[in-house]
């Protein structure tokens, strides 16, 4: 193996599992190949739940509101020593989105058809610093059966073991094959704000 000494990179055979969102259910297991640097294999991120959040914000001419992702489950391995996140995958259950009442909730779970596409799934490809040390991520996201890249800019903090990651992507549902929502003078923006705040403790096994 490569000496931690030497400012190369080598290829290390790094463990995924894929935690649920609550950090105690083990869901799934994966071995990924990827470059990391010789300091040492990245450390998986396991998800505080009570300290972590995903909101989508929707914007209406009548009654704007933010409904919350209840059910998602979420896997990140990162770098321990830069902060760097070298693998991410995202799923979360569309049909336990919460908007705080329920004949909206039954609202949304029709228009995103959660009957026939109940999960949306994101898997990152990278995450690029800009030459203002600016984190933009981009990935691949599968949404109402149709899968599209996207960027949005991110934070990482790492602290003594713990892990802070936040972000904003804004979505054109139209991109999805979802309609505009218009019904006499109210319209929905099809373009909402997914916020994510994720919070935990890194660990290496």
């Amino acid at each position: 193996m490569v000496s931690g000494n030497e400012n190369r990179y080598t290829l290390h055979q790094a463990k995924m599992t894929i935690l649920r969102s609550s950090g105690a259910c083990l869901l799934a297991a994966a071995t990924l190949a990827f470059p990391l640097a010789t300091r040492g294999e990245g450390v998986l991120f396991a998800l505080d739940r009570a300290e972590s959040h995903v909101d989508i914000a929707v914007k209406a001419t009548l009654g704007s509101f933010v409904a919350h992702l209840e059910d998602f489950n979420v896997a990140i391995t990162l770098d321990p020593e830069s902060g760097r996140v070298e693998t991410t995958t995202f799923h979360a259950d569309l049909s336990a989105v919460k908007t705080g009442r329920e004949d909206r909730d039954h609202n949304m779970g029709e228009w995103l058809q959660t009957n026939e596409f109940p999960q949306v799934v994101f898997e990152l490809g990278a995450v690029d610093r800009g030459p203002t040390g600016a984190l933009t991520a981009h990935g691949r996201l599968r949404l109402h059966g149709q899968q599209h890249e996207i960027r949005f800019p991110v934070t990482v903090s790492v602290n003594h073991g713990m892990a802070e990651i936040d972000g904003t992507a804004p979505l054109d549902t139209q991109e999805f094959g979802l309609p505009i929502i218009r019904f006499f003078v109210l319209t929905v923006d099809p373009v909402v704000r997914v916020h994510f705040h994720l919070q935990g403790r890194l660990t290496d096994s």
